[in-house]
């Protein structure tokens, strides 16, 4: 949904309700202020680690069950009585034969490591970004590096 603005005589400026100015620009729209998708140019390391440890976290635990399964079909000597024909057909025998909680067996090893793992990568993504925006004074160079 588009809202049009400006007076009669004047060019109009078209701006989005949801806050995606369409202008390719690095997060800030025609008027000055920042996407709604991206965090505030004064946001902390600690405000951009806990949003990447958050991320990755549900990430990986929602499709946790998802690679367990890929995992058991892509096996080279699978379970004799395994005759997996799909994905689903994969994910319920195994529920059926192993148990419920089955293809989220170490779901919690994965979150001890894809919380630090994530908050480190988003850290070190946002400093760089930062850092190589101030060098090549926002001309759009710095997002190919």
């Amino acid at each position: 949904m588009e809202l049009r603005s400006g007076s009669v005589g004047s060019q109009a400026v078209a701006r989005r309700m949801d806050g995606d100015s369409r202008d390719g620009g690095g997060g800030k729209d025609a008027t000055g202020s920042e996407d709604y998708e991206n965090l505030p140019t004064s946001a902390s390391v600690s405000t951009h680690m806990t949003a990447g440890a958050m991320a990755g976290i549900l990430e990986h635990s929602v499709m946790y069950p998802v690679d367990s399964v890929k995992t058991r079909m892509q096996s080279l000597s699978p379970d004799p009585k395994a005759r997996y024909t799909s994905i689903y057909g994969a994910l319920q025998k195994i529920m059926r034969t192993e148990g419920f909680w089955r293809p989220l067996r170490g779901v919690n090893v994965m979150v001890m490591g894809a919380g630090p793992a994530h908050a480190m990568y988003f850290a070190c993504y946002e400093n760089m970004k930062r850092t190589l925006n101030d060098v090549f004074h926002h001309q759009g160079n710095s997002h190919l590096a």
